[in-house]
């Protein structure tokens, strides 16, 4: 087995079976394929003076939206894990094309990127002043509007007059990235590099105080994740100007706390803040300076203890609220934006891969993909849905989800709803030295170099088997996730949070599994607000009333499976996992007493 600890490409991995994850696998796809390149890269072209030649998208996207261009960046991460998931082609041609269109523009911005500078003040910024020249935009420029949103933040500019111009910024530098790390298109990172040299230079010129106020400010000040981005270009370039510039990013106003383990997140927007905690990770990992690890890690376990729902989303409206009150935030349906989960996945990822035998990490995983990621897709296409996902997942009582259109409902979760579910073999594996891990338990297969695995457990079902051949002697572990009473794994031992056998050279090993589901209570803090979970599944009942059920703590279940298809019964009730549940209103949380 090669010496490496990685997650294995998503090229190795294959999703299979009739279940939920291969249909939104299939239909993300399907969408993907759809979605045409010219709309996509509309907003850029006007920007740059062009005549886009197409219609225009809507949402977020309209050609006078404040954010147009960010839905741009997240397809071209969901084109190249489209093609890392799928081997077709096909998408890799749609990336190619775009990016070659985006260099093309960017070649057309000239001059110093410190020296433009806007006509237009904070009480007088309306888009028809905003520059047209862009040899005047600063060399490396590249968005869907000029830089006149940029220049107004530093003038501490208010949302909504303007909106977030470094988050816009870095959904299309983690796009680069992406198609770099996951294809090989060198261009991609040729453009990210541009851009990141401009926002060097844009912000070296403001001192860190005036940066700190930036950041501070609520949305306009929203820059998602810059400093991953920029710590990544150190890391793939070798260029350590890269993450000088990541650390201008760095939130005096919430990091320093972090650090010492105080929360300093309460009361803010979430998903303003949790991709700065990615970007903290990546600094680690480009720096070696454990501060960051340590916000990281602090951020993690307070948002997990203190401001968690049981499908792994967080806030309401959009903000964290009082830490450990979360049954008292529970409001129809505002809860658990989705992209806050999206990020909050990734840095679980990226914190395991810094230690393998955290399996509280893969356990937050399993709960957020199963019960949010999954369940956040709605599994049938139409004329002009092919990828319907959710905004927020609502957990309020009788709440209904509500789903994005193919062109005119863009917003930010739609956008990584376009990535969610061509990644779902992202956290399956993962390979130490001669280890492979076994994180999440979705039918699949990996065929590394040395291993060949397959995990043949019927989704949602708790029984099946998984085989492995290998062609070197290796040790295979298998994550007894935290809801197991017993060891599932038969002919393994125990080390930890983990199963153990060993595999020789040239031989097959077949494990029986049996996860021996069963149902459970899980109460929100110091209350009586409970969700039902049964196994990894949170279970949910249909019912119109939009006031909280009451149910009997001593209620018992009885559980099926037909068909694909799980039941649990309890209280003259049936209840379905949550992933299950589309065009319904729906319970998530109950009175239990």
């Amino acid at each position: 087995m090669n010496i490496m600890n990685t997650y294995p490409h998503l090229s190795c991995i294959t999703i299979h079976g009739d279940n939920a994850f291969s249909v939104n696998f299939a239909g993300d796809l399907d969408y993907l394929a759809l979605l045409d390149c010219d709309r996509m890269l509309y907003n850029f072209r006007a920007a740059f003076g062009e005549a886009p030649g197409c219609e225009p998208i809507g949402g977020w996207e309209a050609p006078d939206g404040l954010l147009r261009g960010h839905s741009t960046g997240h397809f071209l991460s969901a084109l190249a894990l489209a093609y890392s998931s799928s081997g077709n082609t096909l998408y890799k041609d749609k990336l190619d094309r775009m990016i070659a269109e985006l260099r093309r523009l960017q070649r057309k911005s000239k001059g110093i990127p410190h020296e433009f500078v806007t006509v237009c003040t904070p009480d007088d910024c309306a888009q028809d002043k905003w520059s047209r020249d862009p040899s005047v935009w600063g060399e490396g420029f590249l968005s869907a509007y000029s830089p006149d949103q940029f220049a107004l933040l530093e003038q501490f500019t208010p949302y909504a007059k303007i909106w977030a111009p470094y988050y816009t910024l870095h959904k299309l530098l983690a796009g680069l990235l992406e198609a770099f790390e996951r294809t090989g298109n060198e261009t991609a990172l040729d453009i990210a590099a541009g851009i990141g040299r401009w926002v060097i230079d844009r912000l070296s010129a403001l001192t860190p105080e005036h940066r700190a106020k930036m950041w501070k400010m609520y949305i306009a000040g929203e820059f998602g994740g810059m400093n991953e981005s920029l710590a990544r270009l150190a890391f793939l370039t070798g260029d350590k100007s890269f993450l000088d510039g990541a650390k201008m990013f760095d939130n005096p106003n919430i990091f320093p706390g972090l650090a010492d383990g105080t929360d300093t997140i309460r009361h803010l927007h979430a998903n303003q803040h949790i991709p700065q905690i990615m970007g903290a990770l990546l600094e680690y990992r480009a720096s070696g300076d454990k501060t960051y690890l340590r916000i990281a890690e602090n951020f993690f376990d307070i948002v997990t203890k203190h401001h968690l729902y049981a499908i792994g989303g967080v806030g309401q409206g959009e903000f964290f609220r009082e830490p450990d009150h979360q049954a008292e935030f529970i409001k129809e349906d505002t809860n658990c934006e989705t992209c806050a989960t999206y990020n909050l996945i990734k840095i679980a990822r990226e914190l395991y891969s810094l230690d393998p035998e955290r399996a509280d990490y893969m356990d937050y995983i399993e709960r957020a993909l199963f019960n949010h990621i999954l369940a956040s897709r709605h599994p049938e296409s139409t004329g002009t849905m092919h990828n319907g996902v959710t905004y927020m997942l609502p957990i309020g009582p009788g709440a209904e989800k509500q789903y994005s259109d193919d062109y005119h409902s863009f917003t930010c979760c739609h956008g990584t709803g376009m990535e969610n579910h061509v990644k779902y073999g992202d956290c399956i594996y993962y390979i130490k030295d001669k280890t492979v891990y076994v994180n999440q338990y979705i039918p699949s297969s990996l065929s590394s170099d040395d291993v060949f695995m397959t995990i043949d457990i019927p989704f949602p079902a708790s029984c099946g088997k998984i085989t492995i051949f290998t062609h070197r002697d290796a040790v295979i572990k298998f994550r007894i996730p935290a809801w197991c009473r017993n060891n599932p794994f038969s002919g393994t031992s125990v080390q930890g949070r983990y199963a153990v056998i060993g595999c020789r050279c040239g031989e097959t090993v077949t494990v029986d599994v049996n996860f021996e589901y069963a149902a459970r209570w899980e109460f929100l803090s110091g209350g009586t607000t409970a969700a039902l979970l049964y196994g990894p599944f949170v279970m949910v009942t249909c019912d119109p009333s939009q006031e909280f059920l009451h149910l009997p703590a001593d209620t018992e279940f009885a559980a099926s499976f037909e068909n694909n298809k799980l039941t649990v019964c309890g209280a003259g009730r049936i209840f379905r996992p949550m992933y299950d549940v589309h065009d319904e209103r729906y319970h998530t949380y109950f009175i239990v007493e």
